[in-house]
């Protein structure tokens, strides 16, 4: 799924730490992203996906 629909309801305005687990390669990882909202840690995703060559709707957990 994407970075939005599984933060949907964890993701707030006002700023946070958020664990992203993710399938990369077949393998399940996590990161960390600080954000300030679901607009910022969409964005901050999309460049970690990139920089890492991995598709966006590999995500499959959004923990604050």
């Amino acid at each position: 799924m994407t970075i939005r629909e599984a933060g949907k309801g964890i993701v707030t305005t006002g700023g946070g730490t958020y664990r992203i687990g993710f399938i990369m390669d077949g393998q399940e990882d996590e990161t960390e992203l600080d954000a300030y909202n679901m607009t910022e840690l969409e964005e901050l995703y999309r460049d970690f996906y990139k920089e890492n060559g991995f598709r966006q709707n590999t995500v499959t957990y959004v923990e604050r």
